[in-house]
């Protein structure tokens, strides 16, 4: 699913239009998932981008909104792991789901991508300067559940059946070192 993949390591390429995201991946079976969620970025910037059908693909269950403020992307889509975590032509990393055997599968998000593509503005006290306001206040948010999360490096809910991982996205301007090289979890379906 290219939307994942665009949430995820596209990230950068919105910085200055103050995207946010909120993706929920559902893992229903050994070789099932649900994605859920939104991007939503400014309008002034997706109508630069030539209002790009890239931004929210329908045949990947996208629905666009449009407002004067944002144009926000609803993703609601359900299929095989194949399907949800296509993986990227252009070689960027994609989401891998890998069912272990045992009732359970490993769900990892690649992050490294993102605070590698940072680290050059990151070293630059004017473009930090320049793009702090502007990303105040705006942040990524990953979540994957399932009947009960096993392990994660994210933040497990209290009822123990989703972990989440929150990437403010000021958080990107610390450097290499700000956020995980992966956002992962063992989840029981």
């Amino acid at each position: 699913m290219r939307i994942i993949t665009a949430a995820v390591a596209g990230v950068v390429l919105f910085l200055s239009a103050c995207i946010d995201v909120d993706m929920e991946t559902t893992v229903l079976g050994a070789d099932e998932a649900r994605v859920t969620g939104y991007m939503q970025v400014q309008r002034q910037m997706f109508d630069m981008m030539g209002g790009s059908s890239d931004f929210c693909p329908e045949d990947e269950g996208g629905t666009i909104e449009l407002t004067d403020t944002h144009a926000r992307c609803t993703i609601s889509q359900t299929g095989t792991f194949a399907e949800i975590f296509e993986t990227s032509s252009d070689g960027t990393p994609s989401p891998v789901a890998t069912y272990l055997g045992d009732g359970t599968v490993r769900v990892t998000f690649p992050l490294g991508e993102i605070s590698g593509e940072m680290d050059e503005m990151a070293s630059d006290p004017n473009m930090i300067a320049m793009f702090r306001p502007m990303m105040e206040g705006h942040s990524i948010v990953l979540r994957i559940s399932g009947a009960e999360i096993v392990s994660s490096n994210g933040t497990i809910s209290s009822d123990g059946s989703s972990a989440m991982l929150k990437i403010p996205l000021t958080d990107l301007l610390e450097g290499p070192k700000a956020i995980p090289e992966s956002f992962e979890a063992v989840v029981r379906y």
